[in-house]
């Protein structure tokens, strides 16, 4: 998944707000909280079948991060 997708997905379905996400931008300043993530985690289940837990989401030092493991469990599926 790239960082255009899982911004949208956080904007969409986790109600965040773009102006924050950015690449660099650690998961804490992009407001990307424990409800968000347990938000993403079911949407990627629900629509791409890739099952990544929040734990796993948070250990991500930035969006960009978090995007690139997304990608390495959609891949290794």
């Amino acid at each position: 998944m790239t960082f255009d997708e899982i911004k949208e997905i956080l904007t969409d379905r986790c109600g965040l707000p773009s102006a924050p996400l950015t690449p660099e931008a650690p998961l804490a300043s992009a407001g990307v909280d424990s409800m968000a993530l347990v938000v993403l985690s079911i949407h990627l289940e629900d629509r791409f079948g890739v099952e990544i837990s929040e734990d796993q989401l948070s250990a991500a030092t930035c969006v960009d991060d978090m995007a690139k493991l997304i990608s390495r469990h959609a891949v290794g599926r």
